[in-house]
């Protein structure tokens, strides 16, 4: 029991503690600057998916055709799969130079992608979605790593705004603010393993489509390690979208993202272990599989922590610990449904079993065979 209560205890501590530390590690030892040029401004194809996006496709449009980038070197495309009004509302800035690529089939974001791509002209393919904001100079922050030639993907920092002060919003915020050490110590190894899908870019020789049921922003990056080019991290980069007010909406995109990504997580890994790209492989298992696999970590350890609590010391802080934990994500529930503010002190918590509740179900429904569709927000749309 001793034994099963540590191999759980370990496993979730090199998820959160152990792998975080030895890849700031590798970051300090082996890590180096990247080199950029800021006159680096090379064609760009701005690609936005969309299903159904009448509420923000306009502002959208208006926000790519606002940015700071040299004029007739940026094009822009909408892959459109959508019934409702967002084809005519793209339609109306035709003369502004924007290109609609309209279908009456729906095959989801992937298929939607690999449909515009060979339709695009720009030496570098720059991914986003319909409901996420650049800020003026984004794209040029991205461009200024490509004048590096090992350089091959660039992602860019997805900022929530978060003006009503969501508590899913507020856990968001948390869980981001550790994803982005994670994220730069990768990118000074020049192995960032996803990239942002609101905001990344790719160059175009690098791009092969994948199977409609994987992720562009998990899968291309990754790619382009595979094929022995940088990824990298541009923080300044700056793509904002509402963030979610409701913990429902959270859950869902989350069990989507595990769902798409396992079966990708995978697959690549074989490849990484195939090429002997050994760190992108202790990524994939230390980063993804074994973070996602923490909530089949979890569930044991709870019952195995209270039957051993009796011996005292660490055994006893471990029970106490997570029954603080579930306890506290319970009271953050009920207090979420009665439509009250959540106490930052609850936040946390709830977020956390949140996120491993997600992780779970995705797991679970990819294990199965079952595709988990995307949902899209009543509030903002995206």
């Amino acid at each position: 029991m001793t034994t099963f209560f540590w191999i759980l205890t370990g496993l979730i501590l090199y998820a959160y503690v152990g792998y975080p530390i030895i890849l700031m590690g590798l970051a300090a030892l082996f890590g180096r600057r990247p080199s950029m040029d800021e006159s680096f401004t090379p064609t760009m194809s701005l690609l936005i998916p969309a299903y159904n996006e009448e509420r923000v496709i306009a502002g959208k449009l208006e926000n790519a055709l606002a940015l700071d980038y040299p004029e007739g070197k940026l094009e822009i495309i909408v892959a459109s799969e959508s019934d409702d009004g967002t084809d005519a509302i793209v339609r109306r800035y035709a003369a502004r130079g924007v290109t609609l690529l309209s279908s009456e089939v729906r095959r989801g974001k992937v298929a939607n992608l690999a449909r515009a791509i060979p339709a695009s002209r720009g030496a570098l393919l720059v991914f986003t979605d319909a409901n996420a904001m650049f800020r003026p100079d984004a794209l040029r922050k991205l461009a200024r790593h490509f004048a590096d030639a090992r350089v091959g993907a660039v992602s860019g920092r997805l900022v929530y705004t978060n003006p009503e002060g969501a508590a899913a919003a507020a856990g968001e915020r948390a869980y981001w603010s550790f994803e982005m050490i994670l994220k730069r110590a990768s990118s000074r190894l020049g192995s960032l393993p996803g990239a942002n899908g609101s905001l990344f870019a790719l160059r175009r020789e690098l791009y092969a489509p994948i199977s409609e049921r994987r992720g562009d922003d998990f899968e291309l990056p990754i790619r382009a390690i595979l094929q022995g080019k940088d990824s990298v991290l541009e923080p300044e980069a700056i793509s904002e979208e509402m963030a979610g007010g409701r913990y429902r909406d959270e859950f869902r995109r989350k069990v989507r993202i595990i769902n798409w990504m396992l079966v990708s997580a995978v697959i690549l890994l074989r490849e990484a272990i195939a090429a002997r790209r050994w760190l992108l492989a202790f990524q994939l298992i230390s980063h993804k599989l074994n973070r996602w696999a923490v909530p089949f970590w979890l569930i044991p350890l709870f019952p195995v922590s209270l039957i051993l609590a009796p011996r005292g010391g660490f055994y006893l802080l471990a029970a106490a610990a997570q029954v603080f934990l579930y306890a506290g994500a319970i009271a953050g529930l009920a207090v979420y449904k009665l439509r009250l503010e959540v106490p930052r002190i609850l936040m946390l918590p709830h977020y956390f079993v949140v996120v491993n509740l997600a992780s779970f179900a995705g797991i679970i429904s990819a294990m199965a065979g079952r595709e988990v569709h995307w949902h899209k927000r009543a509030d903002i749309g995206g």
